[in-house]
């Protein structure tokens, strides 16, 4: 048995979007929601790899594509302030189900690569502290899950492992992206794809009632 499920964030545990409740054609700032986007993800997404490895912060980011898009600067974060804060999980009784497997005596730990608008925001927001033994979010640790070096580790998981006394053996990750590269694999790292909610639920569910 895994002494602790890793759960990534982004399209595993939640399919809520940055900016996401401005697609409301009703929202007073829906019109400001076309240029944001175009903005962080089309003309600057290059930015978005050094916002996730903690090289810049969103106040750096904000204030670029204020100056760029011409939107204040506190509209623009506030609004993104507000949709990480009203971020769902993507099944229900998620909270429930990871009581469950704690009870087991299993740690479930949220691993993602996230800005740092998950810690400052998402996380006290949504309570992540007090339904979760924690989170590794990468802008905290300079590193993603899937960087190529070194070769033989993997950083991303490396200290909190050596701090918890359990190697790559002991623990699983669950994720909405495959291990590309084998290196997981190779290192004896469990990763398992999670292509929908659906299959998120049964992964968790098997903790919980066996398989």
């Amino acid at each position: 048995m895994k002494k602790v499920i890793f759960i990534d964030w982004n399209r595993t545990l939640s399919f809520d979007l940055f900016w996401g409740h401005l697609k409301d054609p009703e929202h007073p700032n829906h019109r400001h929601l076309a240029p944001i986007e175009e903005w962080l993800f089309v003309e600057n997404r290059a930015l978005i790899g050094p916002w996730m490895r903690g090289d810049v912060s969103v106040e750096d980011v904000v204030a670029r594509m204020s100056k760029d898009i011409k939107i204040p600067a506190e509209v623009i974060l506030q609004e993104l302030r507000h949709s990480c804060e009203v971020m769902r999980y993507c099944i229900v009784g998620l909270e429930e189900l990871v009581r469950e497997i704690r009870n087991r005596g299993i740690r479930v730990i949220i691993a993602t690569d996230n800005m740092d608008t998950f810690t400052r925001f998402t996380v006290p927001a949504l309570k992540i502290d007090q339904i979760f033994d924690g989170y590794i979010n990468s802008y905290d640790i300079k590193c993603l899950k899937d960087d190529d070096e070194p070769a033989d580790s993997i950083s991303f998981f490396d200290d909190f492992l050596a701090r918890n006394g359990l190697g790559y053996a002991d623990v699983i990750l669950l994720d909405d992206s495959p291990d590309k590269s084998g290196k997981y694999q190779k290192l004896g790292f469990d990763r398992v794809l999670i292509d929908s909610p659906e299959t998120l639920q049964k992964t968790l569910e098997t903790y919980v009632y066996g398989s």
